[in-house]
């Protein structure tokens, strides 16, 4: 009964064993992708079949979330100031296919002073900005947004190559204050 035991568990483990090393040398081997790198249409690239991405700004835009004013009837500055009540987030948005990481795609091709949001805090002051006399001072907070575009890139003869597949979006560049005045005339 013990040498039956001991058969059972040899041929058990013998079978283990065998079956392990059939796994191990019929399982493919995991090849890890190409990272996505960033580039330009037409520059060089040394890896052939590589594929990268190209970004692009294409413009930039003020959006206003708030505004304070105040006109300085007095022989005296005055202080303008803006206390938020209304925390505001801004998050970018993206239209079309993108294998990598976008953020760190800016932070590559064009500045590491891109973040994914940016928001204005509740109970955040703004200011204070001297308003002179006979003067109105206007205070607008909000975002710089900026306006992207790129495509997907392959690497083909040494050169990087439009491989289609276009995208383009907004990205909250920082959060932004814009303070001007204006003559009381002018009201």
């Amino acid at each position: 009964m013990h040498i039956k035991r001991l058969t059972a568990t040899m041929t058990a483990t013998l079978a283990l064993a065998i079956t392990g090393m059939m796994g191990t040398l019929t399982a493919p081997q995991a090849s890890a992708a190409p990272q996505v790198v960033p580039g330009q249409v037409g520059e060089s690239c040394a890896i052939e079949g590589q594929r990268g991405q190209s970004l692009k700004i294409t413009g930039s835009q003020f959006e206003i979330e708030g505004t304070a004013s105040v006109a300085n009837y007095n022989d005296e500055p005055l202080p303008l100031t803006q206390t938020l009540t209304e925390g505001k987030t801004k998050s970018w948005n993206v239209g079309g296919s993108v294998d990598f990481d976008l953020l760190q795609l800016f932070h590559i091709a064009i500045s590491s002073g891109y973040q994914s949001t940016q928001t204005w805090e509740v109970g955040q002051t703004l200011g204070p900005y001297m308003v002179k006399p006979g003067y109105t001072g206007v205070l607008e907070y909000g975002f710089l947004n900026q306006s992207f575009e790129g495509t997907h890139l392959r690497c083909t003869n040494g050169t990087w190559v439009d491989a289609g597949r276009p995208y383009h979006g907004t990205v909250p560049k920082e959060r932004h204050v814009r303070v001007y005045m204006r003559p009381n005339s002018a009201l």
